[in-house]
């Protein structure tokens, strides 16, 4: 069965803020594609609707558009975004000094970065990846076993270790693993295909069709460091399996040497309000529950949300905070150094926490305040 991977022009204007010579230079590995589908990007330089037949093209992928194209438009419309987060002043001046030229517009230098220096583009890709919100599993392993260093060959070895489950359940083959080293961490940004979809699309000729896809798949691993823990992604138990053995295998020499880890509590919020109070001058300035949900003794589950919740559960039903089993909670926490609040979402019977825990904050807060148990591995790495 036919399978691609559809382009993501979440800006399908980037294109027409480029000069022809960048067009050129970005696609020109491809002309031949584009040529047989009826739009060859020569005629840019000549025709005012050549350009759009090309954007066609790019908006209506068949089972035979390249790969590389795909990764080279999600790419530059990473870099190409002025909210992705690139700051060229003072992270990448000197490459900047050596790329822009006079009538370069940001789209332009975005395609130069691409071509001549892809791997800022890749370090943003697995920069975003790593703080997207999302849920994670977590595992940990005993102390006897230690944390094997990642090398290109542990990278490789995890690659071939993944693959074959892929492949096994309708996957394919696709899967690379970026390495990146954060702050009291190891980041894993875990690319593979998903299912194949079949979707409604609109051909050159604007009649209905449709076209099979398989979508990309971006989980992330995160190895931290003070508390022996992989914080890991993944959609599906056996897909967690499969990364709980093979991380086990590559780093630290055993499939059975991670286990779930029990780490998260909700029984701190028993103590009500004061239980999300945050220290003056702390990088957590405020913490507020937003909803949480209860499973009381006869079965039934209950979820409060919305308003003072604390306030409302002392009004309506004080016996509820303490005589029922605290299933989740969503807390919204204020960084110091992020503008809008961060939502968490703890879940311990699933062994699970969701939000953006790949901010140093998060974690040592979850420990000072008893929603995480390791607060003893924690005070060391404040000491050292």
């Amino acid at each position: 069965m036919p399978s691609i991977r559809t382009p993501r022009i979440v800006r399908p204007g980037v294109l027409s803020n480029l000069k022809v010579s960048s067009i050129l230079a970005l696609l020109g590995p491809f002309s031949e594609h584009f040529r047989d589908r009826g739009a060859p990007i020569e005629s840019i330089e000549t025709s005012n609707d050549a350009l759009q037949q090309v954007v066609s093209v790019i908006a209506s992928p068949t089972p035979s558009t390249p790969a590389e194209l795909v990764d080279r438009f999600e790419l530059l419309d990473l870099i190409a975004d002025p909210q992705s987060g690139i700051n060229f002043e003072d992270g990448y001046s000197e490459l900047v000094a050596r790329l822009l030229e006079e009538d370069d517009s940001v789209e332009d230098l975005a395609v130069k970065i691409l071509l001549h220096a892809p791997e800022v583009a890749w370090r943003e890709f697995d920069r975003q990846a790593l703080h997207t919100r999302r849920t994670l599993l977590s595992l940990m392993h005993p102390p006897s076993l230690k944390f094997l260093e990642p090398t290109e060959q542990r990278i490789t070895q995890l690659e071939a270790l993944l693959v074959p489950w892929f492949e096994q359940n309708a996957r394919s083959g696709f899967c690379r693993v970026h390495l990146r080293q954060e702050p009291h961490s190891t980041s894993l940004v875990i690319r593979h295909g998903d299912l194949l979809k079949r979707i409604g699309v609109f051909d050159e000729n604007g009649s209905p069709a449709s076209r099979i896809l398989r979508p990309e798949r971006v989980d992330v691993a995160h190895y931290l460091h003070a508390t022996r823990e992989w914080q890991v992604s993944g959609i599906g138990r056996r897909l967690q399996e499969l990364y709980r053995q093979a991380l086990g295998v590559v780093f630290h020499a055993s499939p059975s040497a991670l286990f779930h880890s029990r780490r998260y509590s909700l029984e701190p919020l028993r103590d009500g309000a004061t239980a999300l109070r945050c220290n003056p001058g702390s990088q957590v300035q405020f913490a507020e529950l937003k909803s949480i949900k209860f499973e009381v003794p006869e079965g039934s589950q209950i979820i409060v949300s919305r308003g003072n919740i604390f306030e409302a559960l002392e009004k309506n039903n004080p016996t509820l905070l303490h005589c029922s089993t605290i299933l989740e909670a969503r807390i919204d926490l204020k960084i110091a150094t992020r503008r809008r609040p961060v939502p968490i979402v703890i879940n311990p019977i699933r062994d699970k926490v969701s939000g953006l825990h790949s901010n140093e904050a998060i974690d040592p807060w979850l420990v000072q305040r008893g929603f995480s148990n390791h607060r003893h591995d924690h005070l060391v790495l404040e000491s050292a």
